[in-house]
């Protein structure tokens, strides 16, 4: 665990994310979703909310890194969110580990801090 911090820590230093104004928003919640093979998207809300918790915890702009979105979907409005590379990390390992999927996806995460 005090690995993960640890990269935690070098990607605020190096790309000084918590003074950027506008990180690039790279992912949606709904493409992470379907990706991880879930349908529906309550499954979404507690891993959405513990990222953004652990960002202002860290004392980044949760705005500058979560941009609530609207989207037409089969005739109907819902909500997504779009992610910045960090809120997408943090989202990431917030997600429930007994989905196969989402193990994988986690591991990916821990290799690539190891590198």
């Amino acid at each position: 665990m005090l690995k993960l911090f640890d990269y935690l820590e070098e990607v605020i230093a190096t790309e000084k994310i918590s003074q950027m104004k506008n990180p690039p928003l790279l992912y949606t919640v709904s493409e992470i979703m379907k990706e991880l093979g879930y349908e529906e998207l309550a499954m979404v809300q507690e891993p959405l909310d513990r990222a953004m918790h652990a960002c202002a915890a860290l004392q980044i702009p949760v705005s500058y890194n979560f941009h609530k979105i609207y989207c037409f979907r089969d005739g109907e409005m819902i909500t997504d969110w779009e992610l910045s590379e960090l809120a997408t990390y943090l989202f990431m390992i917030n997600c429930n580990p007994l989905n196969p999927l989402v193990a994988k996806a986690q591991l990916i995460f821990m290799m690539k801090a190891r590198s």
